[in-house]
């Protein structure tokens, strides 16, 4: 078991102005969410993390990342994700135009929606224009503390793709956190 643990906190808050009535002012909308991930195998617990940031990247180039057996950590260890946790992934291209769509890989593809587990719909194979789109500059970030399960060899991969745009700055940095049973 690794010794991975985590803090994720989400804070929005928004600010409507309303210019007339007894209410009139600026009224605050707060959205909030912390999670605690500690170490262990248990849900809302992690033991693995592992990131990295491309650079470089080809236009309409597919990387795939194998969840279960293909990663190492910054120690050289092996990455063996059972269980998805968290994934947050960032477009570090500004280009206008120039997005990333996060997918299951065409092959293995982890994610899809089984037994009431997962990120993407199940029937995602059918329609090849789904997954997340990540614009220039912007993130997004997938939850779930129960965590997704990966299998080896028939669910464990996901798929960044870069859009069309030209040019050899397209780059992405990507965090996974889960669990190694």
């Amino acid at each position: 078991m690794g010794n991975a643990s985590a803090s994720v906190s989400l804070q929005i808050t928004a600010r409507d102005v309303l210019n007339s009535g007894l209410s009139r002012g600026v009224i605050p909308i707060q959205f909030a969410q912390v999670l605690e991930l500690n170490n262990g195998l248990a849900d809302a617990n992690i033991d693995l993390a592992w990131s990295v940031t491309r650079v470089g990247v080809a236009a309409s180039t597919p990387v795939d990342v194998d969840l279960h057996g293909a990663l190492t950590d910054s120690f050289g260890n092996s990455v063996q994700f059972a269980e998805v946790v968290l994934i947050a992934l960032v477009n570090n291209r500004l280009d206008a135009g120039a997005y990333i769509i996060l997918s299951p890989a065409t092959t293995f593809p982890f994610g899809r929606l089984a037994a009431g587990k997962g990120f993407w719909p199940a029937d995602i194979a059918a329609d090849n224009d789904q997954g997340n789109v990540v614009g220039p500059g912007a993130w997004l970030c997938l939850c779930d503390t129960t965590g997704v399960p990966t299998s080896p060899g028939v669910t464990d991969k996901i798929s960044i793709l870069t859009s069309a745009v030209v040019g050899a700055t397209n780059g992405w940095s990507i965090l996974i956190l889960g669990r190694s049973a």
